[in-house]
């Protein structure tokens, strides 16, 4: 009996130190998909007021980051399917579920932030931030143009990011600047630096409980070579009133396939079958707007397909016409071979990487 108490006792000291371990040192944190979605919201250090948002996207294949700034006068969809601007929604707490409804994903992860942490990522007195038009900002109760860039002292940053501009595109072109500019200054800062600026932002978030999401998110942005944008999304104006409208295709290929509970009935797998450098991985590209789940691309039996042939599974017949559309060319099969979900789109030498473009794009 004094054995087996000794193995028990033993037993429960190590069952102890590994939930302490667990629960206090973060060791039991549940393992996170390497693709996934960080709702970041940044409050006014004043008033605590929620002046702007961004959601950072985690791409599982490259491990790289994509921020996308959050229009404050971005259309969102509410628990009704109502139309409601994304201000509206930081200020009542609705902002994750109401952007969750749009991207048609779940966000893994949800912090606020004093809108201040862009000044202490920086680590600068002044702040170049490069613009991509023209924008009117007011400061001070007056208006100030802005062509290409501005200088703003760090102490500013808070300021400007807050900033709704005079109307239209100048907020968010405002709000992508700065955080392109925060980014580009933080990298260039020293490890040690970062490391000790990130671990007091983790620990002074609120939000989720799981901060993992926010750490992992501030490493990768501060590694330098992250893509800001705004979040996909055309312009309309109606009865006088500007609005921001979600891009459905443009979200897909950026945030809801990246994100970690993505998956589709369909499946489409690209061959290269002309031998032209890169041009499978550009179809790819080109049909990542689909909802449909993108295997890895290859090459075909051979490279003298003159022909883009789409073979059809059974059940897969609408999704081939879809890809037919997109790409503007190719002979539409039937996949004898093929499975019923799936679409095997054999890249012929009819197609060129210039056809790829979006008809939207020059």
């Amino acid at each position: 009996m004094l054995y087996v108490l000794a193995v028990a006792v033993a037993f429960g000291a190590v069952l102890g130190a590994w939930y302490f371990a667990a629960r206090f040192l973060g060791g039991g944190e549940e393992a996170r998909a390497p693709g996934h979605l960080t709702l970041v919201t940044l409050a006014a250090p004043d008033s605590g007021k929620p002046v702007a948002a961004a959601l950072l996207v985690r791409d599982g294949t490259t491990s790289g980051y994509t921020l996308y700034a959050i229009p404050r006068d971005l259309l969102l969809a509410g628990p009704k399917g109502e139309y409601v601007f994304a201000a509206d929604s930081m200020t009542t707490g609705d902002l994750q579920a109401d952007l969750e409804r749009v991207i048609g994903a779940q966000v893994d992860a949800a912090y606020v932030l004093p809108a201040g942490v862009l000044d202490e990522l920086a680590g600068v007195d002044a702040l170049q931030v490069e613009l991509g038009r023209p924008v009117t900002v007011r400061r001070g109760g007056v208006e100030r143009v802005y062509k290409d860039r501005m200088v703003i002292a760090a102490s500013e940053i808070a300021e400007m990011v807050a900033t709704s501009g005079a109307g239209g595109y100048d907020g968010t072109t405002v709000q992508e600047g700065l955080w392109t500019a925060v980014l580009q200054a933080a990298a260039l800062r020293p490890e040690s630096a970062r490391s000790q600026t990130v671990g007091a932002i983790v620990s002074g978030a609120s939000g989720s409980s799981d901060r993992g999401y926010l750490k992992e998110a501030l490493i990768g942005l501060l590694a330098g070579g992250v893509t800001v944008a705004r979040m996909p999304s055309t312009s309309r104006v109606a009865e006088g009133q500007f609005a921001f409208v979600p891009d459905p295709e443009g979200i897909m290929a950026g945030i809801t396939r990246k994100s970690s509970g993505y998956r589709s009935r369909f499946t489409v797998v690209v061959r290269n079958g002309s031998g032209k450098v890169g041009i499978g991985e550009a179809v790819a590209r080109r049909l990542s707007t689909l909802d449909v789940n993108l295997s890895a691309t290859g090459n075909a039996d051979r490279f003298d397909y003159h022909q883009t042939r789409i073979l059809a599974g059974s059940g897969a017949l609408a999704v081939a016409e879809d890809i037919r559309a997109i790409l503007g060319r190719g002979v539409l099969l039937n996949g004898a071979n093929v499975a019923p979900d799936t679409v095997l789109v054999i890249v012929g030498d009819d197609l060129e990487a210039g056809d790829l473009k979006p008809k939207d794009q020059p």
